[in-house]
């Protein structure tokens, strides 16, 4: 985990606000981009212009409640109803009663002032400065406040409400960053560019939202149709349905007419249906409803909710109909995101965890367990579950193991645990799994049941699970965490668990898409065909993933792989192609190739540019354009990502990167060391320096720079092994030695670190020492015939 990352780790920083993540490579980061908050006054944010390719126009929840009172009023009250609000005495939860906050030295005043509300604290520059309140964000259990930096620029405040009850210790200010001082040039002050609302959460608080970025001035305009999240930011733009059934009222009152239905769509004038398409049925002989329809039917609900429910990258204008991969890239379970079974860690919010769900799998969706207007849960308690799940077989201490009516007898506290972000916002995981403590005394994962029993540790409680099991006659069935959970762990057989998972059948696209995104750090011949073979999937997680893992293949049999793919259905899939076939040369290609591929680009350009007013955007922009081999418009889009934002790691070592391949060590030296000076614990900083040292053939600074990666980050398995190598090339062989014992005991099956232990003991003589890791390497690659045979010579020479 790089610095940043580990920083940003526990704590994100919007309740409701959608994320995206970075991917990193070594060499090259291919950035996404998070999401924040910024935003101007609310004159200059009304009247948004709906993406041209839209169907309908907005009309307005006016237009809207006119017709459909029952659900408006559900709605008045809601989260959606509160995501955003001008600040006014209605509004405005927290005390502006002159009150003072002071987090590690730095004051925050809060006041009323001419019926406003102001909020003194330190700028950008540390100094401080009066801001008036332009917006509440959110309400409970906490609630934000937006404050204007200019140019359009909307942050949002650190110091937030803590709106729970005073009998839940709320009524209260407090940081979202509570241990540890956040100064006005760290990354994460409330005027950097994490704590901006216009590229960060703007799109999932407000209906129809238009960001109007000025890449020349780095000013906004940032508009929409209406300041929170209305009726049609569900529903799409309403007019045809509003002409629908106007035309229907003048037809003698009749709903609608056949004609005018089929001329509105078979959404009754909408682009989309939001209804749930399961039908679900009890049996006697069955304590669980089923779906009669099919199991997983699509809905478009997942689409809708999932597109700010989920930590996730945008495509595309999320007003459009469609599919949730044609408009956004969803985070797969990668560490530190996930644990390594799949169960919520950082904020990924709730779509993730839910698609790893059997629910999901039997076609279960939001409005099953949510009302979708109110955002209030079905029924009560356990309730919800009850509607499926039979209470007299289910809501029996036989079953949950606790006495009526404790909290441990509730279903959510055993298969939705909770884990607490923003200091007081408890969000429970959906993959609704089975608790599994014997993987947490084995891996230290978490488990629900050690989230109550805290006095306990895992093995009591996986011992207490596998009693009840025995007692009822069950045993444990597989779940897929019983492979993805080691594999992501680094287990020394990862590459075959993947592999498994990759192949599956009855498992999750998500977890499929994760094992086969996981085979990245795993290539083999074997590995690569497995990805091959999965390009072929019917999901798009699991297409995209498979070219991700294919981008190390030269381009000529990378092309060969890829060029099928060029229209595919999916707009994920297909700008996962254009990103990896950037660097693909036109004149070995058919004219109709090159069209093609021309077409696909374009279509690339025009996603890249969504995002060019965020450090992630031009990283990716940076990216492409390295890959296209213009030099010169990669190197400004890396000092771009560095304008604006500072401490953005990725920019100083691709940039770093670029000026090696021009030869240019001395600006990689500068460069890094500018990146340094920013983020003194960036252990990657490090490890690019020393490399750009030893190509220098200063090995003692080298060493310098090698080893301070290693110790920030020991878990790095590349880290420690280069370091052993710096190690050797100083005569220090048996330093070198114990660094790569070190790595091994973390990673015992890691090829470079065993290779690099053979050829100590090679250099040193010591025929035992290469014996021992020559039958290591024969174990990993029993189809390679050379290590087997160099294992025989030695086994014939030190008769062992």
């Amino acid at each position: 985990m790089n610095y940043l990352s580990n920083r940003l780790f526990p704590r994100f920083l919007f309740s409701n606000a959608p994320l995206t993540c970075a991917v990193f490579s070594f060499v090259l980061l291919i950035v996404n981009g998070l999401p924040g908050s910024v935003m101007a006054a609310e004159d200059a944010m009304s009247g948004a212009v709906a993406d041209p390719r839209l169907q309908a126009k907005f009309v307005g929840r006016q237009v809207c409640s006119d017709c459909h009172q029952q659900e408006d009023q559900l709605w008045q009250g809601s989260h959606h109803d509160w995501a955003m609000k001008p600040a006014n005495d209605q509004s405005v939860l927290g005390d502006f009663n002159n009150v003072v906050f002071d987090h590690y030295g730095e004051k925050t005043r809060f006041f009323k002032k001419d019926n406003k509300y102001w909020v003194t604290t330190d700028n950008a520059r540390g100094e401080q400065e009066t801001f008036e309140v332009l917006y509440t964000f959110g309400f409970y259990p906490l609630q934000q406040y937006l404050l204007s930096i200019g140019d359009g620029h909307l942050q949002a405040l650190g110091v937030s409400w803590d709106s729970r009850s005073q009998k839940e210790g709320g009524q209260r200010w407090f940081h979202l960053y509570p241990d540890e001082a956040i100064p006005f040039d760290d990354v994460l002050h409330w005027t950097g560019p994490y704590q901006n609302w216009n590229n960060r959460c703007a799109d999932c608080h407000s209906t129809n939202l238009q960001r109007n970025y000025n890449p020349e001035t780095g000013a906004y305009d940032t508009r929409w149709s209406e300041i929170n999240v209305s009726c049609e930011a569900c529903h799409g733009p309403g007019s045809k349905h509003v002409q629908l059934m106007q035309a229907g009222d003048k037809t003698q009152g009749q709903a609608v007419t056949a004609e005018n239905h089929q001329a509105g769509g078979t959404h009754h004038g909408f682009d989309r249906s939001l209804d749930p398409v399961g039908q679900w049925l009890h049996s006697k002989d069955s304590s669980t409803a089923h779906n009669a329809l099919a199991a997983k039917t699509d809905s478009e609900q997942l689409s809708v909710c999932g597109t700010c429910h989920s930590r996730r990258s945008m495509l595309d204008d999320q007003n459009l109909a469609g599919a949730f991969h044609q408009k956004d890239r969803l985070q797969l379970v990668e560490q530190p995101l996930y644990y390594g079974d799949g169960q919520i860690r950082d904020e990924v919010y709730v779509l993730g965890s839910f698609l790893q769900s059997k629910m999901h799998q039997q076609g279960v969706v939001c409005s099953n367990c949510h009302e979708p207007h109110s955002l209030k849960l079905r029924a009560e308690g356990n309730g919800v579950c009850a509607q499926c799940h039979r209470p007299d077989v289910f809501d029996q201490p036989e079953h949950h193991h606790h006495p009526v009516n404790s909290p441990g007898a509730q279903c959510v506290s055993c298969h939705m645990p909770e884990t607490t972000y923003m200091v007081v916002d408890p969000r429970r995981d959906h993959s609704l799994r089975i608790p599994r403590p014997d993987l947490s005394a084995k891996y230290g994962t978490p488990n629900a049941c050690n989230q109550c029993h805290t006095d306990k540790d895992p093995a009591w409680a996986s011992l207490a699970v596998d009693e009840w099991m025995k007692a009822s006659g069950k045993t444990r069935k597989w779940h897929f965490s019983d492979d993805l959970l080691p594999a992501l762990n680094a287990a020394p057989d990862a590459a075959q668990r993947l592999m498994k998972l990759a192949m599956a059948r009855n498992i999750p696209d998500m977890i499929q898409a994760s094992a086969v995104l996981a085979l990245e750090g795993h290539l083999s011949p074997q590995s690569v065909l497995v990805a091959q073979t999965q390009l072929n999937n019917d999901e798009p997680m699991v297409r995209s993933a498979a070219i991700r893992v294919l981008s190390s293949l030269p381009p000529e049999q990378r092309w060969q792989d890829l060029k099928p793919l060029l229209n595919d259905s999916s707009k994920q899939v297909r700008l996962t192609v254009a990103e990896h076939t950037a660097d693909i040369d036109d004149a070995t290609l058919s004219q109709s190739e090159r069209e093609s591929l021309k077409a696909l680009r374009q279509e690339y350009e025009t996603f890249l540019l969504r995002d060019q007013d965020t450090a992630d955007g031009q990283m990716a922009l940076g990216v492409y354009r390295l890959r296209r081999g213009d030099l010169p418009a990669a190197e400004a889009a890396y000092r771009q990502a560095l304008s604006l934002n500072s401490s953005q790691m990725a920019a100083y070592l691709n940039l770093a990167d670029l000026y090696r391949q021009t030869g240019e060590e001395a600006r990689v030296n500068t460069t890094l060391r500018q990146g340094l000076e920013k983020l003194p614990q960036a252990a990657p900083l490090y490890h690019s320096l020393g490399l750009s040292l030893v190509r220098q053939k200063d090995y003692p600074s080298a060493l310098k720079g090698l080893a301070a990666a290693a110790q920030l980050d020991p878990g790095n398995a590349r880290y420690g092994y280069v370091y052993g190598l710096i190690l050797q090339q100083l005569g220090q062989d048996g330093a070198a030695v114990a660094e790569w014992q070190r790595v091994l005991g973390m990673y015992p099956m890691d090829r470079d670190v065993l290779m690099a232990m053979f050829t100590a003991g090679q250099r040193n003589g010591d025929g035992a020492m290469m014996l021992k890791y020559a039958k290591r390497l024969a174990d990993m690659a029993p189809g390679d015939t050379r290590w087997q045979q160099i294992v025989q010579q030695l086994q014939q020479h030190f008769g062992q």
